[in-house]
């Protein structure tokens, strides 16, 4: 073939026609990734509004949240190293996953200088034994360790037996499977319910004899959402019906225990396990005005149950009465699928009443 001299020779292909870079499919996919991480974020939080109002926000509520934040976390690295521009994606799905969504907790409230009341102070620690065959030893541990000046317990197993616990220093009371363990004295017991899984739910109302005055103390065990979620994880077609169930038997027995508390005059704290995580509709509606203490003061997940790849907070200590916490903290582990709680929770002077 011939080619003109002044003539440059024909391409095969034209330069418009070239496959993409390598480095610019990837930075496509990097941001195409960001825009996905973004509205699952955003469809999670807004799913998570619902949560204990309809069934399927319920089982996503009690997911391992915290996973989800895995993915625009490592999509960050990748991010900033090839694609910075998706960042301006990528950095709210971070925060909104990591906040809103698996509900990771700073405590600015124990920040502000003034966000604490300076009156009396109680360290209370929460946590429910699930009726397991343990050992005393990592209890009384962590006993020697927080020095609590209350110990309340659900599920107690009476062959339990801690010699820490029943030192002379130490009042104590068990029933119904509630065990308190007070370094003050208790002045009265009233048994509210014996069943979780009743509409009064498993809940001891004590008044114990503080220094500076009377506080009521409600040792707490809502019904479990456990049958439900378990059929709903094989995929069983009743399980959001039981999920369904629990819930409304959960709104009964939390407007009940609100309406104790709201009945008493002064400080009052709720403890134990609610087996409702913060992101519930009942929290929102049937809490709001208590402290909880693990939000306001607390620091990173909170997860309070922890089995298997399932890691969720659904221990709390509240408090009413014009009370607030300066500290929060989850436990290790003592033998029980739950974890303790330990919080130190105030109110201000003047708050407290005479018993």
């Amino acid at each position: 073939m011939n080619i003109p001299s002044g003539d440059p020779p024909q391409l095969f292909f034209s330069p418009h026609h070239t496959p993409p870079p390598r480095s610019s499919l990837r930075r496509r996919l990097v941001a195409i990734s960001g825009w996905c991480c973004l509205v699952l974020a955003l469809g999670l939080w807004g799913v998570l509004r619902f949560a204990d109002s309809w069934p399927v926000a319920t089982v996503v509520m009690f997911a391992p949240l915290h996973l989800v934040a895995l993915l625009p976390g490592a999509l960050l690295v990748v991010a900033a190293a090839f694609h910075r521009r998706a960042l301006r994606t990528l950095v709210p799905a971070f925060v909104i996953t990591v906040g809103p969504v698996a509900e990771f907790c700073v405590p600015w409230a124990g920040a502000s200088a003034d966000g604490v009341p300076t009156g009396a102070r109680l360290r209370v620690l929460t946590c429910n034994a699930h009726y397991a065959r343990m050992s005393a030893a990592p209890l009384e541990a962590l006993v020697a360790d927080a020095r609590p000046d209350v110990v309340v317990l659900q599920e107690w197993n009476s062959k339990n037996r801690s010699e820490v616990l029943t030192a002379p220093e130490w009042h104590t009371h068990r029933d119904s499977g509630h065990f308190l363990a007070s370094r003050y004295p208790i002045r009265r017991v009233e048994p509210l319910g014996n069943q979780s899984a009743g509409t009064q739910g498993s809940v001891t109302r004590y008044a114990l004899d503080a220094p500076a005055g009377a506080v009521t103390l409600f040792s707490v065990h809502l019904a479990s959402p456990r049958d439900g979620l378990s059929e709903v994880a094989k995929g069983g077609t009743f399980g959001f019906d039981n999920i369904l169930a629990n819930s409304e038997l959960r709104w009964i027995q939390s407007r009940n225990l609100a309406d104790w508390a709201g009945r008493v005059d002064g400080p009052v704290v709720l403890a134990g396990d609610f087996n409702t995580p913060p992101h519930s509709d009942i929290f929102r509606q049937v809490w709001g005005e208590y402290e909880n203490a693990f939000a306001s003061a607390g620091w990173g997940w909170g997860h309070t149950f922890i089995v298997r790849v399932a890691a969720v907070r659904i221990d709390h200590v509240l408090v009413g009465g014009g009370g607030r916490a300066s500290a929060c903290w989850v436990g290790p582990n003592i033998g029980s699928p739950h974890r303790p709680v330990i919080a130190d929770v105030a109110w201000p002077v003047g708050g407290l009443k005479a018993p």
